[in-house]
């Protein structure tokens, strides 16, 4: 039995123009119609990253109002069954609890 090694070697420019070869070194293509400058493309990502940004903080901003309202309506709906099941507790009595405190510190009056 025998042991081959494979060396590699530098591809020549006979050998660069097989695209095989040129897959496992870099040769850069001349000639080509692109051409893009990198601060300009650098520019340009920034900018889709914070419109990207922006976008999803007035989202989250939109989301966030919408449960404050949400979370207002919940907290009037509960004064109003404690007021309810207080005045059922006691006929003929008005609810003597002072008012419920909100979210924001403020109490709200009935």
């Amino acid at each position: 039995m025998t042991q081959a090694t494979a060396v590699q070697t530098a591809p020549d420019s006979s050998a660069a123009k097989n695209p095989d070869d040129r897959s496992t070194t870099f040769q850069p293509v001349e000639g080509g119609t692109e051409q893009h400058s990198g601060a300009t493309l650098l520019i340009e990502a920034y900018a889709v990253l914070w419109v990207i940004l922006m976008g999803w903080l007035v989202f989250q901003w939109r989301r966030q109002a919408a449960l404050g309202l949400r979370l207002d309506g919940l907290e009037r709906a509960i004064d109003r069954a404690v007021a309810k099941t207080s005045n059922a507790d006691k006929p003929g009595k008005a609810a003597s609890s002072p008012p419920a405190a909100r979210r924001d510190g403020r109490s709200e009056q009935n």
